[in-house]
């Protein structure tokens, strides 16, 4: 948040209580760029245009006066670990991702046209600048703590993979596996090494032969053996399967029957097995469950609450250690709501989740569920405010509440890692 977007603590928890329950007026919507003539306008305004100042007890720095979260949270560190020792280039390129994530609204007092000028800011430069769809990822340490959102780099040396859905899994080495439909809608996949390198992007192979897998939407899940399992939604609106072994190979796709789908989700279970939830063509949430085996039990309607059959516009799925799945779904009235399958095959039921700060539901556009190795489970979402927030629910049943990253969002993924740890890939908006 810059310096001027200051404002009472109780005033921005109601804001954005009121925000999660649908009054999205409340914001500004996001921008995307704007030229080095009107940022020196909002320097000027906010530093009197000091690009390194620096005041020991003031929270906020450099020329923009941004703050030490908001600048981790953009992806700032990747040029210095505060802004006032960034160069003024580094310091405008992170302001246009915040001014893409949070809108002129980061800056109300000083945005000095921020709002109606949008041209590159270093155009022929040869300096990339982030645009919506890029993904970041970060990782939620066991303490809690965050690490900054970092993009990730894109395919044959770009500078960042700009995506329209993504998905990520971990497996049990403290690997993830992340797949991705690129800007030319083909999937792509990378992996994360427990060390943090990453392998880089990949385009999948195509099914029966073709070169490229044209996606609509994909999911992920990591095994307990080490393999990981994608579920895709092809060009067609087909349902198809594909496994990565432990060793980097795959298996290569097979079509799963003649269900067509809009939005599918998979997860890993402790026996092998995996399970699978698609809302379908018709709006109404299925579950499979694929046996250790490899065979495939059928598709079934997923009871809604108090209806024979949930509509959702978006769902999650996560696998628990004792056999367990958890769901989360985006309702057709547009809040999250949340449900167990018992490891025996019974169903908890609907219920809602609370909002922010205390508000009575929470309006969601994208929702992703990670289970955790002690049995919790982890929560990210799109409020329609276009932020990312968190959420765990406790092996108890009871809930942290939501908890605002600051991000601007479009699509969210999240995956729990085998030391308690969770790591998360952004669509940024």
């Amino acid at each position: 948040m810059s310096r001027a977007s200051r404002r009472p603590r109780a005033a921005a928890l109601a804001l954005t209580a009121l925000a999660a329950l649908g009054l999205s007026t409340l914001t500004t919507g996001p921008a995307q760029a704007a030229s080095v003539t009107t940022w020196d306008r909002v320097a000027q305004c906010e530093s009197t245009g000091n690009w390194s100042y620096y005041k020991a007890s003031w929270p906020y720095y450099g020329g923009l006066q941004i703050s030490r979260s908001t600048w981790e949270a953009y992806g700032g560190t990747q040029y210095a670990p505060l802004p006032h020792q960034a160069t003024k280039q580094q310091q405008i390129l992170t302001a246009e991702r915040i001014l893409a994530g949070q809108g002129t609204g980061a800056w109300p007092r000083c945005n000095a046209g921020l709002g109606t000028d949008h041209a590159d800011p270093y155009p022929g430069s040869g300096t990339p600048v982030s645009a919506a769809g890029d993904l970041f990822h970060a990782t939620r340490l066991v303490d809690g703590n965050w690490t900054a959102f970092s993009p990730l780099n894109g395919y044959a040396g770009a500078t960042y993979f700009n995506g329209s859905q993504e998905a990520i899994a971990a497996t049990p080495d403290g690997s993830t596996q992340t797949v991705a439909t690129g800007s030319d809608g083909n999937l792509y996949h990378t992996a994360r090494y427990p060390n943090g390198s990453w392998t880089g992007w990949a385009p999948m192979d195509g099914y029966a032969g073709a070169t490229r897998f044209a996606a609509q939407g994909a999911a992920i899940a990591g095994m307990p053996n080490g393999d990981s399992q994608v579920m895709a939604l092809g060009r067609d609106g087909k349902i198809y399967h594909n496994a990565r072994y432990k060793a980097g190979t795959w298996q290569g796709w097979m079509q799963i029957g003649d269900w067509g789908a809009q939005k599918i989700a998979a997860a890993g279970l402790p026996g092998g097995s995996m399970q699978a939830v698609i809302v379908g063509n018709d709006g109404n949430l299925y579950h499979a469950v694929r046996l250790a085996d490899g065979t495939w039990q059928s598709w079934n309607g997923v009871a809604g609450l108090g209806s024979a059959t949930f509509q959702a516009k978006d769902v999650a799925i996560a696998g628990l250690p004792n056999g367990d799945s958890q769901l989360v779904a985006v309702g057709a009235d547009g809040k999250i709501y949340h449900n167990t399958r018992f490891a025996s095959g019974t169903w908890q039921g609907w219920a809602p989740l609370d909002g922010y700060g205390g508000a009575a539901g929470f309006q969601a556009g994208s929702v992703a569920i990670t289970g955790m190795p002690n049995g919790d489970t982890q929560l990210l979402a799109v409020g329609n405010d276009g932020i990312a927030y968190h959420n765990a629910r406790y092996s108890s049943g009871s809930w942290q509440g939501w908890w605002s990253t600051g991000f601007g969002a479009q699509k969210v993924a999240i995956a729990g890692m085998p030391d308690g740890g969770a790591q998360m890939v952004i669509a940024r908006s």
